[in-house]
């Protein structure tokens, strides 16, 4: 298991995963915040880790990078480890990940097309979110349209959805045009 922390737009932010021969994934992201809470993250929630250089996940990183500068792209989830995912957080995280951006759905409609009645199973399966940006966790919103919660807080939730051009209403609602349902 390795790690590697590097700069964004809004902070350093990083990636835990293993690498084999020329395979490497992503175990786990870390949304971007200050270098030593980063650090400190990692070293407790992955302890065997070793620092590196992130070579073997530069594509990943430049996506991430590119993320946070406002560039469009949909990061690929070949680049992360799917298999550490229950079969229901894999089928949650996938119907995520073709949210297109710009636009956001509530947990209610991830769930029905996921064809489960479980609205705050699917809630849990996003807060649960090992790689956020490349599943947009982000644009999971309440059915009242207002933002919810999120891993790196409120602000940041909103801050990147209006980075990928997500209006928001006088009351703080995303605006029906951005909204899936």
């Amino acid at each position: 298991m390795k790690f590697t922390i590097f700069d964004t737009e809004l902070g350093s932010s990083g990636i835990v995963y293993w690498s084999r021969g020329d395979a490497a994934k992503a175990v786990h992201i870390l949304l971007p915040g200050p270098k030593k809470t980063i650090t400190k993250t990692i070293l407790e929630r992955f302890p065997q880790a070793l620092k590196s250089s992130g070579n073997d996940v530069s594509e990943l990183r430049s996506c991430i990078q590119d993320f946070f500068l406002g560039k469009p792209n949909q990061i690929s989830l070949d680049l992360v480890d799917t298999s550490i995912l229950s079969p229901f957080q894999l089928s949650v995280l996938k119907e995520e990940h073709a949210i297109p951006r710009g636009k956001t759905s509530s947990y209610g409609r991830i769930a029905r097309r996921i064809e489960s009645p479980a609205v705050r199973a699917v809630g849990t399966a996003l807060a649960r979110n090992p790689f956020p940006i490349v599943v947009p966790c982000h644009r999971a919103v309440r059915s009242s349209r207002l933002v919810g919660e999120y891993q790196g807080g409120t602000e940041m939730k909103r801050r990147i959805l209006s980075m990928e051009g997500v209006e928001f209403d006088s009351l703080g609602r995303v605006l029906p045009d951005h909204f899936l349902g």
